[in-house]
């Protein structure tokens, strides 16, 4: 009896020391928990990514632009009639002095051959006045000699003083005569400059129902057929040089401050997939032009800018029969570049503090802010001038991410270029 109320103390004492012991436990096995909870590594986090490349840099203005030929002119008629055949057809060849046009103008012939009947009138008239200044002449000469015969008779008395004075008078007749002649001369002559002057306006008139080309180029374009009438400075077709391609430009005046001449320019027809073709600012107009001055130097057409422009013309390195005359065009024209440079698009650059930063992934994959300096900025790309380097691996920040240093980034898919 006695041993069984023993053994019931002990078992007592037994459970009153277990349960402190498996407090102890209790509370180890909780600061070991929480410790390691505190100390496990963060699940990295996606984001994307781009490697930092070298490549160019490039500010830009961008206008529209018409397409034209080298020496492209239009040509006009010279005169007013009908035509009489045009004798070439849109894009064809031509070389200088070829004949285009003809223009039919009877009413000019016939007044050719009335001038010429008029000349040959005065010509002869011109002759008849001339004989008369040789008559003259020797009729004067005869009655000169015949009052000097008569001179010393007067004196020694053989003949009278009447038939002396009646010789003088024949003298001054024969010189009055000439005199006459000799005027009818002079007037006739100025009268057939006159005519013969008259003349070559006409031939002039009948040589300008002729067109030529005044260089070696291609036709553009026709305006007029067959028969049709024209005016005086009617156009009547259009050549162009098809060995230099241009674009003339009508820039604002806030872009054409910011362009210069031999600046790059870049030009593509206006649509989807079009080709790009390279050339140069060939000319600036050193003035701005209201709208009323650039319609009267682009010949009349209509220009629908309200504005005040400045004219400039770009001209393509290679030639090209892609871009047709007078159709309308992109242009851009590089105004400053940057090439061969630490490259990084814009879209990972952030400004929200006093310098510009972005997000590196390091080498242990973790994300660290990294302030950077930039040099030349364009639309999309900006140049670094210190603070990256090529190969190193930019986050693209999301609106969704808040990143703090240090903490484990993975990329989220593909790793793009900073280009």
């Amino acid at each position: 009896m006695i041993w069984q109320k023993e053994k019931k103390k002990f078992k007592t004492g037994v459970q009153w020391l277990a349960w402190p012991a498996a407090l102890a436990v209790v509370g180890v096995g909780g600061w070991l928990t929480y410790f390691l909870v505190l100390n496990q590594s963060p699940e990295p986090v996606a984001v994307r990514l781009l490697t930092v490349e070298r490549g160019n840099v490039e500010t830009t203005i961008t206008e529209g632009g018409t397409v034209e030929l080298r020496e492209q002119r239009v040509l006009k008629s010279p005169t007013e009639g009908a035509v009489d055949r045009v004798l070439v057809k849109p894009g064809e060849k031509v070389r200088a002095g070829q004949v285009l046009l003809t223009l039919r103008y009877p009413e000019r012939k016939i007044a050719l051959a009335k001038q010429q009947l008029k000349i040959q009138q005065e010509e002869l008239k011109l002759a008849r006045s001339q004989q008369k200044i040789t008559e003259a002449q020797e009729k004067l000469i005869a009655e000169e000699r015949e009052l000097q015969k008569l001179s010393p008779l007067m004196k020694e008395g053989a003949i009278t003083r009447q038939l002396f004075q009646q010789q003088e008078d024949e003298v001054r007749l024969a010189r009055a005569d000439q005199r006459e002649a000799q005027k009818e001369a002079r007037e006739s002559a100025l009268e057939l400059q006159s005519l013969q002057l008259e003349r070559q306006g006409i031939q002039q008139e009948l040589q300008d129902t002729t067109v030529t080309a005044p260089f070696h180029g291609a036709v553009l374009g026709i305006y007029v057929k067959d028969g049709e009438g024209v005016e005086l400075r009617t156009n009547l077709l259009t050549l162009g040089d098809p060995k230099q391609v241009l674009v003339k430009l009508q820039l604002s005046t806030l872009n054409a401050a910011r362009v210069r001449v031999n600046q790059v320019a870049r030009v593509s027809a206006i649509g989807p997939s079009a080709k790009t073709y390279t050339g140069y600012v060939q000319s600036l107009y050193p003035q701005a032009l209201t709208p009323e001055e650039t319609q009267k130097q682009e010949g009349g057409s209509q220009n629908k800018s309200t504005q005040a422009t400045v004219p400039a013309t770009v001209l393509l390195d290679t030639p090209t029969t892609k871009l047709l005359p007078g159709s309308r065009v992109n242009v851009e024209v590089v105004l400053e570049q940057r090439q061969n440079v630490v490259v990084l698009t814009t879209e990972a650059i952030q400004r929200s503090g006093p310098q510009p930063f972005v997000w590196v992934r390091d080498s242990q994959n973790k994300a660290q802010k990294r302030t950077i300096n930039l040099g030349l900025e364009g639309l999309v790309t900006a140049e670094v001038t210190s603070g990256l380097r090529a190969g190193e691996q930019v986050i693209l920040p999301s609106a969704q991410l808040q990143l703090q240093p240090g903490i484990p980034v993975t990329s989220s898919g593909g790793i793009q270029n900073s280009k």
